[in-house]
């Protein structure tokens, strides 16, 4: 009896240290992926922020330019006059069609896009504003799309990527949980057996 007690003390204990290791691993993976998750949802929220505030301001400026062409002014003259999306910017500032701080946006916005599309046909872009048929609305109109794609497709990922994350935490969380209700029933088997020799044992010395 005291050598069956022995075996199954012994058995519980490897038992118990293959779970304890195997707990362990769930974790340290529930951690990381947590981690993980954290930091693109903070990079998902930052660019959604970015999109939706340029979409906002190309959206503004269409608007604003679409009003302005109704109308005949000097501004509407120097618009449609100038040569480059810069002297366009400038041009609505100055008659307070435009803030500054939207027109710096643009500037960059439209500087970004055509680098862009430079790196992708490996020579200088032809998208341009200057000798751009439509003019200046037309160059914002296809920015205000390719951010609008973008903020889709930024969307769809995050998403994807937090329905994988919700999958992947539940499996680890149900293996934990049942990793640690094993253990909890392996000690209880072993500290049964232990009680079991000292019983035994005490009754070889009376």
């Amino acid at each position: 009896t005291i050598r069956t007690q022995e075996a199954i003390i012994s058995a519980k204990s490897v038992e118990i240290e293959k779970l304890a290791g195997e707990i362990s691993v769930d974790q340290a993976d529930l951690k990381a992926a947590t981690t993980i998750r954290t930091q693109e949802a903070a990079v998902f929220a930052a660019s959604e922020t970015e999109l939706s505030e340029i979409i906002d301001t190309l959206q503004r400026a269409i608007g604003i330019l679409e009003r302005e062409m109704g109308k005949s002014s000097a501004s509407l003259v120097q618009l449609k006059n100038a040569g480059s999306l810069a002297q366009a910017l400038t041009v609505m500032i100055s008659s307070s069609m435009l803030s500054t701080v939207d027109a710096t946006k643009l500037t960059a916005l439209v500087q970004s896009s055509q680098q862009s599309e430079e790196n992708d046909a490996g020579a200088p872009a032809a998208a341009t504003y200057e000798g751009h048929n439509g003019g200046i609305i037309e160059v914002l109109t296809d920015l205000l799309e390719k951010a609008e794609t973008q903020l889709d497709d930024a969307r769809s990922k995050e998403t994807k990527d937090l329905h994988a994350f919700e999958l992947m935490k539940q499996s680890l969380e149900d293996e934990i949980k049942f990793g640690e209700k094993e253990m909890s029933e392996a000690k209880a088997a072993e500290a049964a057996a232990a009680e079991k020799k000292a019983a035994a044992e005490g009754d070889l010395e009376i």
